[in-house]
This record gives structure tokens, sequence and C-alpha cells, in this order.
């Protein structure tokens, strides 16, 4: 039987087109008729339309009202939709090799969807299914212009959503928005049949990101740019705050700046893009959010890309990110996708730092309080800001050691695990923690 062929099939399309791009709406009237001719009713969503809140990484959706956001917005209506479709068509223009703010503030809610508890997928840590049974995917991305890279690291993001989205069936593509109605629905056609014959799910391999370099002068001032929503009390703080104090003790005047802060105060986000300007050199700590950055920290730097523009390309851009999974590799396409930004906003990229179980490795308290395992990353660090200081890249030995698990992968697991239930237990949810509100009939 064709792909799309049983009765009553469902596809929900979100469309993560920001004001001004029509490709979005375009491309959903195309695919309207093409899945009616395969047996589906098609909703179109046009994300920038709905009221959705920035997910607060306070993990409630699993201790508080386990698989429902505590923000009651319209993520639950549309989670709703997502597991009782058959399909998930996202569309989204692809800057940093990445999807749109807009998409990815939908998308950063779908951690509701999924259990807190643990299991393996490929050798790799990730949450186990809330769900018996999740919609096929289909991702649909369009560039401004060419870019194998971007298409490559676009590609690579869709095909971990498809693991965590516990997709039976995913495809993905780039196509042409300036195409003819006929060449455009020829490979929206193709893109659809994809989902017939999907290729085996084996690791896909991120395409080399740039290369890190040193600076033609040392850096003089740091700005951190702590990209939680915890702010000063998370892992982002910690990690990039320890290296942060060891730039102030190699000479260098520092600043930290949380992004969360200024999402919705004006002044407050002029005054976070006059500090880039000002920096030397400017580190972005941030959390992995659904296999890449948060939406919040998107927008900011599209809006730092924005006013870089007219400007003379200067100053050096470097990253930290930290994940939920014990393996720092999860983190790889986030980083690639911050080195795209420099490259994009004319920044000298400095390299990415990523590690995994982050929480788990500092619990949002300074590094500095900490002993241990802590200390083999502390070190690192602190290798870290002596090269960024003189000018350098991140050195590829620290880079190496912070990569490395604290603790084996099934210790992590399992430990993991059980404070998932202590927590619950503690709020009087452990009987709830494998509800599926959303599940039809239910």
């Amino acid at each position: 039987m064709g792909y799309g062929k049983e009765v009553g099939m469902k596809a929900l399309v979100f469309d993560g087109s920001p004001e001004g791009d029509s490709t979005g709406g375009k491309v959903a009237a195309i695919l309207a008729g093409l899945l009616a001719a395969k047996g589906y009713g098609a909703e179109h969503v046009v994300l920038r339309e709905k009221i959705i809140g920035n997910c607060n990484g306070c993990f409630q959706c699993w201790l508080k009202m386990p698989g429902i956001c505590v923000l009651n917005d319209d993520n639950r209506e549309l989670s709703e939709k997502f597991i009782q479709s058959n399909l998930l068509i996202l569309l989204t223009p692809v800057r940093y090799g990445t999807y749109s703010p807009e998409l990815k503030r939908m998308l950063d809610h779908f951690i509701a969807n999924v259990s807190p508890f643990f299991m393996t997928v490929n050798g790799e840590t990730h949450h186990r299914n809330r769900y018996a049974a999740y919609p096929d995917l289909l991702v649909i991305g369009w560039l401004d212009q060419p870019d194998v890279v971007q298409e490559s690291m676009f590609s690579h993001l869709a095909w971990r959503n498809s693991i965590n989205f516990y997709a039976k069936r995913s495809g993905w593509g780039i196509i042409e928005p300036s195409s003819g109605s006929v060449a455009l629905r020829e490979k929206l056609q193709g893109l659809l049949q994809s989902l017939d014959k999907p290729a085996k799910r084996v690791p896909m391999k991120l395409s080399e990101a740039a290369a890190a370099s040193g600076m033609a002068n040392p850096p003089r001032k740091a700005l951190l740019l702590c990209g939680s929503p915890r702010m000063a009390k998370s892992t982002s703080a910690s990690l990039g705050g320890y290296l942060l104090d060891h730039l102030e003790a190699q000479g260098l005047e520092t600043e930290t700046i949380h992004i969360y802060k200024a999402l919705h105060d004006e002044r407050k986000l002029r005054l976070l893009i006059d500090a880039v300007d000002s920096a030397d050199l400017t580190i972005l700590s941030f959390p992995l959010y659904i296999d890449t950055i948060p939406a919040p920290v998107l927008s900011v730097l599209q809006t730092i890309q924005v006013q870089r523009k007219a400007k003379p390309a200067h100053g050096g851009f470097a990253a930290i990110t930290n994940c939920g999974f014990i393996e720092s590799s999860q983190n790889e396409n986030a980083l690639a996708a911050c080195a795209a930004f420099a490259e994009a906003s004319g920044f000298n990229w400095m390299g990415g730092i990523s590690i995994g179980g982050g929480e788990g490795l500092a619990h949002g308290r300074p590094l500095s309080e900490l002993r241990g395992p802590v200390i083999p990353y502390r070190n690192a660090l602190e290798r870290v800001a002596i090269s960024l200081a003189a000018g350098k890249p991140v050195p590829e030995d620290a880079k190496r050691q912070l990569g490395k698990p604290f603790v084996p992968a099934w210790i992590y697991r399992f430990v993991g695990s059980r404070n998932w239930k202590k927590r619950a237990r503690q709020n009087g949810v452990l009987h709830k923690l494998d509800d599926c509100p959303y599940q039809p009939g239910v």
C-alpha cells in the first residue's frame, strides 16, 4: 500500500516562516493537494500567529504535570495535534544550518512528549518514548542561496529529530523558493514519496564545521552571553562563569549578560548588542534544546547578525554547550550552528566546547566549589582561558577532555532515572510519570 493511503490519515504542517516570508504558505498550499491525493486531511499551522511561550527548562512537564507543559498557551493544543496526527511536516527557512526561531519555539516544548527516563538508541542515550506511537516526520527547509555545509547541518538536525521524535518513517530536504510551481510541486512530491522507502536509520555524519582560528591581537575585553532560562543558577552560567573568571585572571575585562533578561526588553537587548560590539571576545554558553540551540538564543543571534551586517568584521566568538545526555557528541550540531553564525556575523570563530551530562556534572553550582570528577574539567577550562586570552583558539586537548563522560554511560542512565523517580515522588506524581495525556480517547 502506498504511503498515506490509509483512511482518515491526518497531516499536521508546522509552518515556521517568519513575518514577510511567503515560502511557507506557498509550500503548504502545494502540499495540501499532494496530501489529499494520498488520503490525508491536512492542517496548516502558521506558528508565528500562535501564542507560544519559550520553554523554561523547568522540567515541570515531567515533575508536576507529566506530559503537559505548565505554560498554558497554544503549545498544549499543538502538542495534542502532534500526537494525534499521522504525519508531521516542518517548514522552515534555514539559517546557520538550523530552524527558524518560530519553529524551534514550538519544538522546544516537545520535551513534554517523551519520558524523563533514559534508554539507548544505536548506543546513545535518549529519553524513553511516552506514547506507543508517534507521527512520521518530514522536514522541509529553504536557503537564501545554495550552501552545501548548511544543507548538511540541516539534514543532520532533521535526522537527530527523527530519533528523538520517535518517527518510524522520516525524510527531509531543501527546496528552492524561487522554483516555478511545476518544479516545486515535483520536488515536494519526491519528498513525500521518500517516506514510502525511508532510508535505514544509521548514524549520520555531520560535515566538517568551519575550522577555529586565532585572532590577530589578543582580546582585552570578554563578554559571556548566558543562554539558559535558569540564568545565574544554570549549568551554562557555571561553566561559562568559570571560564570568564580565568580570563579575568589573565588580565581581561569581563562582563556577563543573561540573554533571557533581554528577550522582552528593548533597552536590555540594545545594551546586549552594544556589549557584543564593544567586546573583543564573545562567549556563548547554553544548554542543548531538542538537538540544537534554544529558540530564544537563536532569535538573539539573528538580531546580532542583522546589527553587525553594516559594520566591519571584528571580534572573536566561542561557544560552550552542555546537554542532558552523557554523550557530548550530541552537541555537535549546535556547535556547528554557532560556527556558522560566527562566519555569517563577521566574527572570528575561536572554537566550541561540548560537555555531556552537564547538569549531572555541575548541578548549576559554581565550578570553583566542586571537586572530585569536576577537577579535570576545571583544569581544561583553565587551559582554554589561557589560550583565548592569548588570541588563540580553544585547544584540542582541552576540547577532548571536556568532551569526555564524567561517569560511564550506564551509571549516568541508572542514576538519572532514579533521580527523576525521587523528584516525582517528592511532588506526589510518581504514579503519573508515564501518563499519556494526549493519547486519543484519554
